[in-house]
């Protein structure tokens, strides 16, 4: 009876770890683009691939908080905080995306220049691109609790804004970097499987244990 109620217990803690207060995805790409900026940048190229890790809260009207970083090209960004709307029904594509990051960027090295970034921007469309249908709830691509409907996934963008000054040079060029979302997974909530097994463990040696003695 102990066994079993400490079966259950480790079950119960691991589905609260589960329960994490937001949904975690990696969204894959390449960069495609300016290329001004492209060519501004020693780190990162067109055609270079970059997995963006990001975390979405509920919806607390009218927004979702967020939080992001990731590795585009040989540039590894660190997280951004910042807010998100989903919309649709407006005459145009159903959408989510970020607004201005709270963050400080961590700028990637320039060619021969110094870069000042601006901002980060992430945009995710849904199916619908009319933006005249009116979405059932269950069926929209972002649910209020911060969960992305995978099924719902068209195409997304990442955009990064930055100022960029050669060495040397008094002036320099507003320059922007583009990169085309191709692919969501969904990260899964750690830990509950690891205790599930940690808690078979345990209760095994205890077996084996209790019969040797």
């Amino acid at each position: 009876m102990k066994r079993l109620l400490l079966f259950s217990l480790l079950v119960a803690a691991a589905c609260l770890a589960q329960a994490k207060p937001f949904y975690s995805y990696d969204l894959h790409g390449t960069v495609t683009g300016d290329p001004n900026g492209a060519a501004a940048l020693s780190d990162v190229d067109i055609g270079d691939e970059f997995v963006i890790r990001l975390n979405v809260w509920a919806r607390n009207s009218p927004d979702h908080k967020v939080a992001f970083h990731g590795v585009v090209g040989d540039w590894a960004f660190q997280q951004q905080h910042t807010s998100a709307f989903y919309i649709f029904g407006d005459d145009s594509p159903e959408r989510f995306y970020t607004s201005g990051s709270y963050s400080p960027i961590n700028p990637p090295a320039g060619n021969g220049s110094q870069v000042y970034p601006y901002d980060i921007y992430l945009t995710l469309y849904g199916m619908d691109e009319t933006g005249t249908v009116n979405i059932p709830e269950d069926d929209w691509f972002v649910r209020d609790s911060g969960e992305i409907n995978l099924d719902r996934f068209r195409s997304g963008g990442f955009h990064f804004w930055f100022f960029n000054q050669l060495h040397g040079d008094y002036y320099g060029t507003e320059e922007d970097l583009y990169g085309e979302i191709s692919r969501i997974v969904e990260v899964p909530a750690p830990g509950s499987f690891v205790l599930v097994v940690l808690g078979l463990m345990f209760l095994g040696i205890r077996g084996v244990a209790k019969r040797a003695g």
